[in-house]
């Protein structure tokens, strides 16, 4: 929450005042040797404050969230502040030539205004520092009176602790666990049925649930990649774009794609690519009808068993494009052997029994969703303490006992954002600005964060390298899907967001006031404080 505020005012000091030569109007104006203690204390105490957060990360801690959104409107304001300063220097300066100097404000003037804004901005951080100091002291008072109150079934104690490009198909997410009896149902669709048509196989299910998944492994099956003569894959999504769609089909087979081609060009190039072909494509992520209506154009039924098969979350959608019943596939929930194997395989560790209870109960939680169990264990595979694990336990289990799946699957994307560290939380959060489903180039990511002042490089570490450790540090807790290894499969080239997890990071965004998203009707205007911009219909 604050995360973002903090870092980036840091980033502002350090650019403005703490650089070897700062600015040329910076030094005539002569606004840091007199504040060059408020500045150095300032930019000390943000870094502390902020470490001081992470060491307390708790779930459901109203108290915490309530300093958090303090902290994250300083930061802000004071950013601002700085900023305004001295954009009104270079405004003054380009419409008096430098008068002002001689008849008007003189620069003890200007190092008198940036003065006040540390000093309450420093005032305003002790402030803050010492409420949660307060709230901490309170919560460890909390746990200790629960000692040798509640104990646990196996008489231990319970006590709550401080926890400390589109058009292909991914790689290395989640493994078919519990998944391969639908995997051949949908294979039979595609190449055992007798239908010579042209068949709409569709995969229908909630989100999360593995639709995208068993399409790609059927995609990738090599008695499939046997069978058909051609083979296209392309996600939708919510927001579909025709020329993209057909630019990604047409990537996915193979062809180079002009980017100045017209849409009806790539049309035609796309039906004359498939004609007289067995083909086998897959149209990943359909929101609408509307998006199946802008290409099936380019799919002619060559009545030699071609097929198309798309994943979608809603019934209507698959009943309106579908063949028939009998080319339709309603994805399953993973029953408790199946969820409770795809957790230990996820969390890559095994700690002993009391381990086991505790994960058992969070894999219940889960109710069957995939989604939702590989986040767990993303977040579980980074706690290593029993305590820990019971602490996530207890965040969990506070809530009514009678909760939707949709609800749950949200409760435990929401326990493992919170148990992010807080440059991690940052870096996670500004990946809304990217569409949804959009293929992430790491080079890019990268300058964008350094850019964003998101990421610091240490005395061993550059600031490439410590961006690349946090891409690792979100793929190892699963919230991010490597979409292309590089040549040699030891680092990540490109990457994508699973669309809940997509969806929940510009809610997150966009409640603290960092994201506002544009869409393609640009009928809504935007608020007057945010930091970042998406376009919905942006593509590459």
């Amino acid at each position: 929450m604050a995360c973002v505020a903090v870092n980036s005012l840091v980033r502002t000091i350090e650019l403005e005042f703490l650089q070897p030569l700062p600015r040329p109007i910076v030094r005539r104006k002569q606004l840091i040797p007199t504040n060059e203690k408020l500045i150095q204390n300032l930019h000390q105490k943000l870094g502390d404050l902020i470490e001081l957060f992470d060491e307390n990360r708790m779930d459901g801690i109203q108290a915490i969230k309530h300093l958090e959104t303090k902290l994250r409107d300083v930061a802000f304001r004071v950013e601002d502040e700085i900023e305004f300063q001295i954009v009104h220097l270079y405004e003054e300066e380009n419409e008096d030539l430098g008068i002002a100097d001689l008849f008007g404000e003189k620069p003890q003037g200007y190092s008198f205004k940036l003065g006040c804004i540390l000093e309450e901005a420093i005032r305003d951080i002790d402030a803050i520092h010492k409420e949660l100091s307060k709230v901490k002291m309170e919560c460890v008072a909390a746990a200790l009176q629960g000692i040798g109150r509640k104990t646990t079934s196996d008489g231990g104690v319970d006590v709550m602790m401080m926890a400390g490009d589109s058009s292909q198909p991914l790689h290395g997410s989640i493994n078919m666990v519990g998944k391969n009896n639908e995997f051949h149902t949908v294979k039979a669709m595609l190449i055992q049925h007798s239908s010579r048509q042209r068949e709409i196989v569709s995969i229908q299910g909630m989100g999360g649930i593995g639709k995208t998944t068993l399409a790609r492994q059927v995609y990738e099956d090599s008695s499939i990649a046997f069978h058909f003569d051609k083979r296209a894959w392309v996600v939708a999504s919510q927001y579909h774009n025709k020329l993209q769609m057909l630019t990604d089909l047409l990537k996915s087979m193979g062809v180079v794609v002009d980017s100045s081609t017209q849409e009806d060009q790539l049309a035609e190039q796309l039906y004359q690519n498939l004609l007289h072909q067995r083909y086998f494509v897959v149209i990943d992520d359909v929101w609408s009808v509307d998006a199946w209506d802008s290409i099936k154009a380019c799919f002619s039924d060559n009545a030699n068993g071609s097929r198309v098969l798309l994943t979608t979350r809603f019934a209507k959608v698959a009943t309106s494009i579908g063949s028939n019943n009998d080319f339709s596939h309603q994805a399953q929930l993973l029953d408790q052997t199946e969820s409770w194997n795809l957790f230990r395989e996820k969390a890559n560790k095994s700690l002993g029994f009391e381990f086991d209870m505790i994960g058992r109960q969070i894999v219940e939680k889960c109710k069957g969703l995939p989604l939702a169990i590989v986040v767990a264990a993303g977040l579980f595979s980074k706690l290593h303490t029993l305590d820990e694990w019971k602490n996530v336990v207890e965040a969990l289990n506070s809530s009514a006992t009678t909760t939707t799946i949709d609800e749950e699957c949200s409760r435990i994307l929401s326990s493992s954002y919170n148990h992010l560290p807080h440059s991690l939380k940052a870096c996670f959060l500004y990946l809304s600005i990217f569409p949804e489903d959009r293929e992430i180039h790491v080079k890019e990511i990268v300058k964008l964060w350094v850019a964003e002042g998101l990421v610091k490089a240490s005395k061993d570490m550059s600031f490439e390298a410590v961006a690349r450790r946090h891409i690792q540090e979100l793929k190892d807790r699963n919230l991010i899907l490597v979409s292309r290894p590089s040549k040699w499969g030891k680092r990540i080239k490109t990457f994508k967001m699973h669309d809940l997890l997509h969806s929940f990071c510009v809610r997150e965004a966009t409640k603290d006031n960092l994201l506002f998203v544009v869409y393609e009707s640009g009928s809504n205007f935007p608020k007057k404080d945010f930091r970042w911009l998406e376009s919905s219909n942006t593509f590459s």
